[in-house]
C-alpha cells in the first residue's frame, strides 16, 4: 500500500481533550501524520463526568467531509462517534467512493458514563457502517452490544463473527481482560490470531481513541493491517502507560509526548528480562524536557522500577520524581544538551565487559576522591559526570564509579531520547553469560 500522511477523523468533539477529535487529533500529529476533521457531535464532559450530547446537522457533517475529501488525497478515514442516525446516514453517503482504508471504533458509552450513540441508531450503524470497515476495533462491551453476546471466550469470537457478518472486513476485540493478561482477538479473511501482552493496573480516559486513531495512522503509512494493529497496541499502551491526572477525575491518556515515549521504554525495560541490571537501589529511567533546568523539567518513574518475584516493576511516571538520576542527566545536558535521557543500572565486573564487548563509549570517576565538603552539600552525582566528562570531545554512552563506603558501584546510561537509551541497554543483554574478565574493564576509575 501507498503511504499517504493524510488521515481523516470523524467523531464527537471531547472538551476535556482526553479522547474525540481532539485526541485523534494528538495521536495522529505524534505519529508524524496530517490529521483531517470532521467533527459529527458536540459532547459535555469532562474527567469527572459526561452531562450529554448534541449532535451537529447531518449537512454540516457531510460538508466538512466533502471540504477534506476535496482538497486531499486521503490515507485512511477513523470513524469515532456518530451519535444518531441522520449524521451516520451522512457519514456513510459521504465516504461511499472514497478507497482509502476505513478503520470504525463503534464506541457506544465514553469511559466517563455517558451513551456515545442515540437508542435506535446501532441497527442503521450496523447497516451504514460497518460495511465499510477495512477493519472494526470495538472493546469487548461494544463488541457485545453489537455482536449480542456475552464475554465469554466463545463469546468474543461469536461477537467478532457477527460484526464480520454485518460487513466489516476485520474485526479487532480489544483490551479482554483474563487474569493478569489482556488480550486483543482479530478476526481478518476469517482467520483468527490474538495478541496477549501484561495487564496494566491503569484507567484512562481515550485509550480507545488512541489505539483506533493510531491504527489508522498506520494503514495510511503503507503498513499492512497485522503490523498496523501491533503497532497500535504498542503505541496504545504507552499511552495509557503514561497516563496523567490533568483534571480531578479519571487520567488521561498522555498528551505528552515525553511521557509516551518514556512509558514505550519503560515497559520495554520491564519486559524483556533486564532484571538483572537492575541495582539493589533500584533502577530509574528518566527523560527531559528540552532546556531542563532542574528535577522538575525531567520526566521519571515515581518509585522506580524494581526487581519483584514476577520480573521489573515500575511505579508510575510523574516530574520531579527522581533525584540522582535526574542529577546526572542534568550534569551531562549543561555540557552536552542533546543529551535528554538516562537510566542507572548496576556495575560490576560483567557488566564492565558487556560494555566492553558492545563497543559503548564509557568515562568514570571515583567516589573516593569526591571533596568531602561536597559530599555534606548533597552535589555527589552532579559532581562526579563533571568529573567524568571534563574535556570529553563528545557525550559518552554511560558514565560509572565503582562505587564508595556505603554507596555501591552504579553505571548512568545516556541518550538522546529513551529509544536510544532502550537500544544501548539491549546491546548489554546481547550476551549476558560472557566471561568476566580479571578487571573491572572500562569502569574502573
Amino acid at each position: 500500500m501507498r503511504a499517504l500522511r493524510n488521515v481523516l477523523c470523524i467523531g464527537g468533539s471531547d472538551p476535556s481533550s482526553g479522547a474525540g477529535i481532539q485526541g485523534d487529533v494528538r495521536t495522529v500529529s505524534s505519529l508524524g501524520f496530517h490529521c483531517l476533521t470532521a467533527v459529527t457531535a458536540v459532547t459535555f464532559q469532562n474527567t469527572s463526568g459526561y452531562a450529554g450530547a448534541e449532535p451537529l446537522r447531518p449537512k454540516w457533517v457531510r460538508r466538512q467531509i466533502e471540504s477534506a475529501l476535496s482538497d486531499f488525497e486521503i490515507g485512511a478515514v477513523k470513524i469515532g462517534m456518530v451519535y444518531s442516525s441522520g449524521v451516520i446516514s451522512a457519514v456513510a453517503k459521504s465516504l461511499s467512493g472514497v478507497g482509502a482504508p476505513v478503520v470504525a471504533d463503534p464506541v457506544v458509552r465514553s469511559s466517563t458514563g455517558g451513551a456515545l450513540i442515540k437508542k435506535g441508531a446501532s441497527s442503521k450503524y450496523a447497516k451504514k457502517i460497518l460495511p465499510l470497515a477495512r477493519v472494526a476495533t470495538p472493546n469487548l462491551a461494544e463488541a457485545e452490544h453489537f455482536g449480542g453476546v456475552d464475554s465469554s471466550a466463545d463469546g468474543v469470537r461469536a461477537a467478532a463473527t457477527a460484526l464480520a457478518e454485518m460487513g466489516a472486513r476485520s474485526v479487532v476485540v480489544t483490551g479482554v481482560r483474563r487474569g493478569r493478561r489482556v488480550t486483543d482477538y482479530l478476526l481478518d479473511g476469517g482467520r483468527w490470531s490474538s495478541f496477549s501482552s501484561p495487564a496494566l493496573d491503569a484507567e484512562a480516559h481515550g485509550s480507545g481513541c488512541a489505539f483506533s486513531a493510531s491504527m489508522a495512522a498506520f494503514l495510511a503509512g503503507g503498513d499492512g493491517l497485522r503490523e498496523s494493529l501491533l503497532k497500535a497496541r504498542r503505541h496504545a499502551r504507552a499511552a495509557l502507560a503514561g497516563a496523567a491526572r490533568v483534571g480531578v477525575g479519571m487520567p488521561a491518556v498522555s498528551s505528552d509526548p515525553l511521557r509516551a515515549d518514556l512509558a514505550a521504554a519503560v515497559g520495554q525495560f520491564s519486559s524483556s528480562g533486564m532484571g538483572d541490571l537492575i541495582p539493589e537501589c533500584r533502577t530509574n529511567f528518566v527523560f527531559a524536557k528540552e532546556g531542563a533546568r532542574s528535577r522538575a523539567d525531567v520526566l521519571a518513574v515515581d518509585g522506580r522500577i524494581t526487581q519483584t518475584t514476577r520480573g521489573p516493576s515500575a511505579g508510575r511516571l510523574a516530574y520531579g520524581a527522581s533525584g540522582h538520576v535526574s542529577a546526572a542527566l542534568l550534569e551531562a545536558a549543561r555540557r552536552f544538551p542533546q543529551v535528554r535521557s538516562a537510566a542507572n543500572i548496576r556495575f560490576d565486573e560483567q557488566v564492565a565487559a558487556r560494555m566492553e564487548a558492545a563497543g559503548l563509549s564509557v568515562l568514570s570517576y571515583d567516589r573516593s576522591a569526591e571533596p568531602e565538603g561536597n559530599k555534606k552539600s548533597g552535589s555527589s552525582v552532579r559532581w562526579g559526570v563533571r568529573a567524568a566528562l571534563e574535556g570529553a570531545p563528545a557525550p559518552p554512552d554511560a558514565v560509572c564509579h565503582s562505587g564508595d563506603f556505603g554507596k555501591e558501584p552504579m553505571a548512568v546510561v545516556f541518550g538522546e531520547n529513551p529509544a536510544s537509551v532502550m537500544a544501548k541497554l539491549r546491546r548489554l543483554q546481547a550476551n549476558p553469560n560472557m566471561p568476566v574478565p580479571g578487571e573491572a574493564g572500562p569502569c574502573s576509575p
